[in-house]
């Protein structure tokens, strides 16, 4: 391996998502980057600074690295935020560089191809259990708001038009973990739309100005997030209680984080403050919330107050319900809906809060500065 690569992922293990070593790792660096990249970003910060803070920290010249830095903004290795009166500059995580930004744009060509089989072979090594083995996860279900039973304690981060109100710049890309998927020979195509990855705020701004996704409005985002609930995928939400900047349309072959159920027996994504109730009287037999449960949480089962001909209802393994309301949505007797946790989820407040959790959970202190 290239010495260069090598200090890169020694910088991605100071985070709080690694890079674990591995076989599997090197042609996947290969294809993403060069060495003359990796060396420049083995020294970039993962927290936004400024062009001026970073110029002092490389030697070079505010206008010099920006001609560096730009183009891998571009790539979707390095995020760009440009303010009134700063640029700041940010090395995007592992999952962000690897399993996110290369299959926004929806690309079919060889480099796509081949970077999706190598990222799938990584994630089903050493990687998956990298970021879905600890309590904090990347994502949160944000229930469908029309099977909840009582709104009235819904909070304004766990409805979705609240989140939406909130924001003025809105996109959609195609979904990476379908994208990868679909690319990679050796995995089977998803029988699901891939054009419904929604971002807003900051990211969405950058992912349009670098032509990662395209600009829509508020409208059309809700009607992306109704054809989802439609199609009884789960609305995985940036897990934070501020500043999110994504909602994700997850199904449990492709998704990064359920298939962890599968692949890794590891929790997806983190639970709803809601959990199903289900009221077995009026429900019909028909096994529908079965089919459509991602965390496979139901199963039919006899039950005493089952009036329908094959006396059985839903039965829920209560430890696996995310809370997501898939279930509920397409019930035709309204037997099913969500109800308040008895405890609540202790979701992260922003990014920051998130990170520095995750990197705790890991056992690394990712406020240390990193020596060059």
């Amino acid at each position: 391996m290239h010495p260069s690569y090598r200090r890169l992922i020694e910088h991605f293990q100071d985070w709080a998502i690694g890079f674990p070593d591995a076989p599997e790792l090197n042609p996947l660096l290969e294809t993403r980057l060069t060495p003359e990249e990796a060396e420049l970003l083995a020294d970039l910060p993962f927290f936004p600074h400024t062009l001026e803070q970073l110029s002092l920290l490389y030697g070079l010249f505010p206008e010099e690295l920006a001609g560096k830095l730009d183009p891998l903004a571009f790539k979707g290795i390095v995020f760009r935020h440009e303010s009134k009166n700063t640029v700041r500059y940010a090395l995007n995580d592992s999952m962000f560089t690897f399993y996110r930004s290369p299959f926004w744009a929806g690309k079919d060509e060889e480099s796509a191809r081949r970077l999706a089989a190598l990222s799938n072979t990584y994630f089903y090594g050493p990687y998956g259990p990298e970021f879905g083995a600890f309590p904090t996860m990347g994502l949160r279900a944000i229930p469908i708001g029309k099977t909840i039973r009582d709104t009235r304690q819904v909070l304004p981060y766990e409805d979705l038009v609240q989140v939406l109100d909130r924001e003025a710049v809105f996109c959609t890309s195609h979904c990476p973990c379908r994208q990868r998927k679909n690319l990679d020979p050796d995995s089977s195509p998803c029988r699901f739309e891939t054009f419904n990855c929604l971002h807003f705020g900051r990211l969405a701004g950058y992912m349009i100005k670098n032509e990662m996704g395209r600009a829509i409005s508020r409208e059309e985002t809700l009607e992306i997030l109704k054809a989802a609930a439609e199609a009884g995928l789960v609305h995985g939400i940036s897990n934070t209680r501020e500043g999110m900047d994504t909602i994700c349309n997850c199904c449990s072959c492709c998704c990064l984080f359920l298939e962890s159920v599968h692949k890794h027996h590891l929790f997806g994504h983190q639970p709803s403050n809601y959990t199903l109730e289900i009221q077995a009287a009026a429900c019909k037999g028909c096994g529908l919330c079965v089919e459509r449960c991602p965390m496979m949480a139901l199963s039919l089962q006899p039950h005493p107050e089952a009036r329908n001909k094959t006396g059985q209802a839903p039965a829920l393994e209560a430890d696996r319900c995310l809370g997501c309301g898939v279930c509920a949505y397409k019930c035709p007797t309204n037997s099913l809906g969500l109800v308040r946790r008895s405890e609540e989820q202790d979701f992260p407040l922003n990014f920051r809060d998130q990170v520095l959790r995750m990197g705790q959970e890991r056992g690394r202190d990712i406020t240390a500065p990193r020596s060059k």
